[in-house]
């Protein structure tokens, strides 16, 4: 998998495929990003050196290798996937902090960064994943960024790390039920050559029950 680098930042997609390509290649393919950009109420929560800082707070330059090895893109919904993984994973995560992320990110970030009732979804499946697969990992911690990990192939590190690949396209899988309009959902696409049964895939109406 390699994109054009004059990807716009809601086009860019990196997914499941290209597993043979190291992490630094496939960042190298990302659009430039820069913190400042970054609303200081969002920093408040997921900078790892504020105070306030939620589980799971990581660096911009680790949270966007994170996206990579999760497959996903820049908008909000991926955004949401990904921030609910990095905190599942995290080892201090409690009932509380969820809580408070869930009331912050849909009351008090600014937009476009602010989640709506349905990137809560995506933000709830991405820490279902992780306390599943991966609890306890402390993603947040591991130093991604660094030439140890970006000269690693994708699949050795997601290995690594328990980041199943299939089991992440069920996840996307259950996502697009739950969220069937958008386009992020649209681009998750389905695992090919694999049905619904054989995920066992739960109805979008029991996932909205559960």
């Amino acid at each position: 998998m390699m994109t054009d680098q004059k990807l716009k930042w809601h086009e860019w997609k990196p997914g499941l495929m290209g597993d043979n390509l190291t992490l630094g290649e496939v960042m190298a393919t990302m659009p430039a990003s820069d913190a400042e950009e970054v609303p200081d109420v969002i920093r408040h929560y997921e900078n790892p050196s504020s105070p306030w800082a939620l589980p799971g707070a990581v660096s911009l330059d680790r949270h966007d290798c994170i996206h990579v090895l999760l497959g996903r893109g820049l908008t909000v919904q991926d955004e949401a996937f990904v921030i609910g993984v990095t905190m599942g994973a995290a080892s201090d995560i409690t009932d509380g902090a969820v809580q408070c992320y869930e009331y912050v990110s849909t009351q008090l970030f600014p937009k476009p960064w602010q989640f709506s009732s349905k990137h809560l979804h995506a933000f709830r499946l991405g820490l279902g994943f992780a306390q599943s697969n991966i609890p306890a990992l402390d993603l947040h911690l591991i130093p991604l960024e660094t030439s140890g990990y970006q000269d690693c192939r994708i699949d050795e590190i997601r290995r690594g790390l328990g980041l199943n690949r299939s089991v992440l396209r069920s996840y996307n899988a259950m996502e697009t039920l739950l969220i069937p309009d958008s386009r992020s959902s649209r681009r998750l696409g389905r695992c090919p050559g694999l049905s619904d049964q054989a995920l066992a895939l739960p109805t979008r109406d029991e996932l909205v029950a559960a």
